[in-house]
């Protein structure tokens, strides 16, 4: 009952704290969450994402030719970034190298450094244990996430945010925190085998860190991660 009255608030709370809290709670509940209960919150997500994704105010970051990264401040959620691109690889493939073998990233993918499927709720909606590797100015950090996806006209639409699992509690690595991880992959009208990807991040790495190293951390790991999408 407490949930679906979450859920019939879900426009007014997406874009404050409460969501993200209540959400947190929901997961680490005594009595677990039931599998629909999960689909929903990923549903929500989605489409909190691609609101986010169509709002106005988005301002270019930095640009790699023609890879944009842009950003724009959320009230109550923070700074907010936005990739838009062109991969030379099918929107279904890019989805299951992202979704279904995501055991297998650390292969290809240099920021991570340990993926774990914790548990599987149905064939499109998990929850996945990451723990990146350390860089520079960045520790290692570990992530807990439940990630969906679905098809929304000639879009995937992937997304995954942070929650808490009794089957990943806290370990000796900073547990930082995604609001929002959302890959939005159309293929191109005139090349299907070529796919239009935007992607949004939301990042919170914990620690003591100061707004500029954290600013560059992201997009430094958004460029490295999309470099090895495209190179693998």
């Amino acid at each position: 009952m407490l949930l679906h009255m979450l859920y019939d608030c879900f426009s007014v709370l997406t874009t404050d704290n409460i969501f993200h809290q209540m959400t947190m709670q929901f997961a680490t509940h005594q009595k677990p969450l039931k599998k629909n209960n999960f689909k929903e919150l990923a549903d929500y997500a989605i489409n909190e994402s691609v609101r986010i994704i169509k709002s106005k105010g988005w301002k270019e970051e930095t640009r790699v030719g023609e890879d944009v990264i842009y950003s724009k401040t959320v009230p109550n959620i923070g700074k907010v970034f936005k990739y838009e691109g062109i991969v030379d690889i099918e929107a279904q493939k890019l989805n299951n190298k992202l979704f279904y073998n995501v055991e297998k990233s650390t292969e290809w993918n240099n920021n991570v450094e340990k993926v774990n499927v914790v548990e599987t709720i149905d064939n499109r909606t998990n929850i996945v244990h990451f723990i990146s590797k350390s860089r520079v100015f960045v520790s290692s950090r570990d992530f807990v996430h439940l990630r969906a996806w679905k098809k929304k006209d000639d879009a995937i639409i992937h997304s995954s945010f942070s929650i808490n699992h009794p089957k990943a509690p806290p370990s000796s690595y900073i547990r930082a925190e995604h609001r929002f991880c959302t890959y939005i992959m159309r293929p191109l009208k005139n090349d299907p085998s070529r796919t239009h990807l935007v992607w949004l991040m939301q990042v919170n790495l914990k620690g003591w860190l100061p707004q500029h190293i954290t600013d560059h951390a992201v997009t430094y790991g958004m460029f490295d991660h999309l470099k090895d999408i495209k190179s693998n």
